[in-house]
């Protein structure tokens, strides 16, 4: 099933849904409406309790996503930002909802990721990546910063000295070079990504809903802890009340028993 907004598609299958951005003839660029339904699609699979992961990707064969729609943006400085422009939806809200969200979230990099494109590739739990995909910050050549990434980009794994070097240089990176920085998980050949994207989907949304759920919650809230004996104690809280709330908690351990 695929349910198409304007600037967006929503495809569903068994335990997996799908937010493509498409706008291929601007390289799925997130212009404020598009921002708009991706927010909306997200909502919606949050209260579908038949789907356990979420993929995003862009539509087409050159882009994921190649940054904000650079036709909103002001033309010259020197002036201060007007409040309705400020109040305006920006990429950092589907980032933070993306970080937030309570299923497992894969970003599926069909080409490039650049700008804001990179803003919402970073809070996804998973990332996999065609083999001719490109990773890059092209807004310092645009006499801008990228103020989102660099918002999220320190509170990941990805080198400090990496991230400079992305931010303070606007050259793209290969697919290869994003993995071992961190930016991504696996590496596909490019005819292959959209199949390998859904089957390991599939495979992650065979697990419990409820123990997926709770996996992703102690993993955020141990990685946002002050030190590493309070993020073990919040990691055996969760445990703990897992065990409360899911009847199927350590299913897997029946077998150990006989």
């Amino acid at each position: 099933m695929i349910k198409e907004g304007k600037f967006t598609l929503l495809e569903k299958r068994g335990p997996v849904a799908k937010i493509t951005i498409n706008r291929p003839d601007k390289r799925n660029a997130l212009s404020r409406d598009t921002i708009r339904e991706m927010l909306g699609a997200l909502e919606e699979i949050r209260n579908d309790d038949s789907i356990a992961v979420v993929l995003t990707s862009g539509a087409g064969d050159i882009a994921y996503c190649a940054g904000r729609d650079l036709s909103e943006f002001p033309t010259e400085g020197g002036a201060a930002v007007e409040p309705e422009r400020r109040a305006q939806p920006r990429a950092y809200h589907v980032a933070e909802a993306i970080r937030t969200f309570p299923k497992v979230t894969i970003a599926v990099v069909n080409g490039f990721c650049l700008g804001a494109g990179i803003t919402i590739l970073l809070p996804h739990d998973l990332a996999i990546a065609s083999d001719q995909a490109q990773f890059g910050l092209p807004e310092i050549k645009r006499g801008f910063l990228p103020y989102p990434i660099i918002a999220t980009m320190f509170k990941t794994l990805i080198p400090t000295k990496l991230a400079f070097e992305l931010i303070l240089t606007g050259e793209n990176w290969d697919a290869t070079k994003s993995m071992a920085a961190g930016l991504i998980n696996r590496v596909v050949p490019h005819k292959e990504l959209d199949q390998a994207a859904w089957q390991w989907g599939e495979e992650i949304g065979r697990f419990d809903r409820t123990t997926l759920k709770y996996c992703k919650m102690a993993a955020h809230a141990s990685m946002e802890a002050t030190s590493v004996p309070l993020a073990a104690e919040i990691a055996w809280l969760m445990q703990e009340e897992h065990s409360r709330v899911n009847p199927k908690a350590y299913a897997g351990t029946k077998q150990f028993h006989k």
